[in-house]
């Protein structure tokens, strides 16, 4: 990849009838989160689930990125939680403060070697 090619973020929809799945690959940060903000915008009134085991890094874009979404769907009667997350990603969520916000009960069922 050179420098003018852009961070890939590639983003599978699974819609279940009951929850909407978003399996998520590539890094998030600023050049790749308005893509996951297009994608997660409709379904703000949804049970969402991100599944973020391929993701090796987020920056502050992205944090902001899931927290404001997370709002936006519980003011919609939706929601938004993580279901699994890498270390790098997890440890960002952790210094920010926002793993309790975005991580059900007590952390990542995917995180590795993790509950």
């Amino acid at each position: 990849m050179n420098a003018t090619t852009p961070p890939s973020l590639v983003i599978n929809v699974v819609d279940t009838g009951d929850t909407v799945l978003f399996r998520v690959r590539g890094e998030l940060d600023l050049r790749t989160g308005p893509r996951l903000d297009r994608a997660l915008t409709p379904f703000h009134g949804r049970c969402c689930e991100l599944d973020l085991a391929e993701v090796p890094f987020t920056d502050s874009t992205g944090v902001n990125l899931l927290v404001r979404h997370h709002r936006n769907a519980v003011r919609a009667g939706g929601s938004l939680r993580l279901v699994s997350v890498t270390r790098p990603v997890l440890r960002v969520l952790r210094l920010t403060g926002t793993d309790a916000l975005l991580l059900p009960g007590d952390g990542p069922p995917g995180e590795p070697g993790g509950s």
